[in-house]
């Protein structure tokens, strides 16, 4: 009786050795797979933060230069709206440089490259950062529309002219030759024209808060460059 006791002690003792070792097996095995998860997961965020870093720096290095053009396009144009009366057109240096300030609208539009953030958004690894980070960029981001609705308004005032001076001005529209030469010819044919310096000046002025919102862009910019070297 006694044997069969030991023998039945044993079995069980076995199988509760054997059931022990399953279960730290299963456990050992659990704990080093969500280690991966984690080791995984500090790697794509830091992958991320990355991503997010090169394209702030890209995007400061964009404002910049377009706030540099934009603070020579509104000192040009301001200075012909201010001698708009004694002004002798005929004789005007730097015509192309005026011409793109007053007519090129969309060569001088602002329209800087959310790639990055646009793909983070639609993949969902927008997740992977921190609160304060997704609000600046969202801040940033919806500050375009601010942005656009100016630049829609300087078309807007551009197109109006370009349709003044094919209505009213036909017979001198219609002879340009070179487009640089001819838009000077306009401005010396409707010099008197109380419509055409208006528009001018509401143009001269839309650039000019076109400006403004883009150095605050930039300051916004700066605020998220700083805030991401808190994370390596």
């Amino acid at each position: 009786m006694k044997n069969n006791q030991t023998v039945l002690t044993n079995i069980l003792a076995r199988g509760g050795v054997e059931f022990l070792a399953v279960l730290l097996g299963i456990s050992a095995s659990l704990w080093i797979d969500n280690k991966n998860k984690e080791t995984e997961l500090v790697q794509q965020r830091q992958e991320v933060y990355q991503l997010l870093k090169n394209q702030t720096e890209e995007l400061l290095n964009y404002t910049t230069d377009k706030i540099e053009n934009y603070e020579i396009q509104v000192s040009r144009f301001g200075r012909l709206i201010d001698q708009w009366e004694t002004i002798e057109f005929d004789t005007v240096q730097n015509r192309e440089a005026y011409f793109w300030d007053i007519w090129a609208s969309i060569k001088n539009s602002f329209y800087p490259d959310f790639t990055t953030y646009e793909t983070l958004m639609n993949s969902g690894q927008i997740n992977l950062l921190d609160f304060q980070t997704i609000s600046y960029y969202g801040r940033l981001y919806r500050l375009m529309d601010d942005i656009n609705a100016v630049q829609i308004k300087e078309r807007g005032w551009r197109d109006f002219l370009e349709d003044y001076f094919m209505t009213k001005y036909a017979n001198v529209f219609n002879q340009q030759v070179n487009i640089i030469k001819g838009l000077f010819k306009l401005f010396k044919a409707s010099k008197n024209d109380p419509v055409v310096l208006a528009h001018l000046k509401s143009m001269s002025s839309i650039q000019n808060t076109r400006k403004v919102r883009v150095e605050s862009f930039k300051q916004k910019l700066i605020q998220i460059q700083n805030h991401l070297k808190e994370f390596n």
